[in-house]
C-alpha cells in the first residue's frame, strides 16, 4: 500500500473515530427507531393508549403548549385518558423539521410539529408549534422523561 494511500484510509479512520459518540450503547439505527418512537408517544396520547405508560419515567416532566402547571406522569396519563374518553381524535400529525443531539445514551429531539385533531361533535382544531423531547436507552428500549411544547411564537 502506498504511503499516499495509507495517509488517506488513517485520516479517514480518524475522522470516523472522532465522530463516534464514547460511552453510547445505542443500537446502530438509533435514530431511525428513536423517530418512529417518537411519533408512536404523540399518536399514543392522543389515542389513550396505556402503553404510554411504559415509556414516560417515574420522574416525567411535561411541559405544554399553554400555560398552567407541569405535568408529571400521571397528570400526562390522565390527561391523554381524558381526551380519548371525550371521543376526540387525531386527524393529522407531521414533524416537518426535526433534528437531534446525541450524548451518550440519551438523545435530545428538537421538532416543528403540525397537528389536527377533531372533537366527538367534529370540530376540528389546528396546533403548530415546536418540541423539545428527550429521549433515553435503557436495558434495550426507549424511556421518555420529558418534552416542553411551545407556539414557536
Amino acid at each position: 500500500m502506498s504511503a499516499f494511500r495509507l495517509a488517506g484510509v488513517s485520516v479517514g479512520l480518524l475522522s470516523v473515530l472522532a465522530c463516534a459518540k464514547p460511552g453510547s450503547s445505542l443500537p446502530a439505527d438509533w435514530s431511525a427507531q428513536l423517530l418512529t418512537v417518537r411519533e408512536q408517544v404523540w399518536r399514543d396520547w392522543f389515542d389513550g393508549n396505556p402503553r404510554l405508560g411504559e415509556m414516560l419515567t417515574d420522574d416525567f416532566v411535561g411541559i405544554g403548549f399553554g400555560a398552567g402547571p407541569w405535568d408529571t406522569k400521571e397528570t400526562t396519563l390522565a390527561g391523554s385518558k381524558e381526551f380519548a374518553a371525550s371521543g376526540s381524535k387525531l386527524v393529522s400529525l407531521t414533524f416537518p423539521k426535526t433534528t437531534t443531539q446525541q450524548m451518550g445514551d440519551a438523545v435530545i429531539v428538537y421538532s416543528d410539529y403540525e397537528l389536527k385533531f377533531a372533537s366527538a361533535a367534529g370540530e376540528e382544531t389546528a396546533q403548530r408549534g415546536r418540541a423539545t423531547e428527550v429521549f433515553v436507552w435503557k436495558d434495550g428500549r426507549w424511556l421518555h422523561p420529558g418534552w416542553h411544547l411551545d407556539s414557536g411564537q
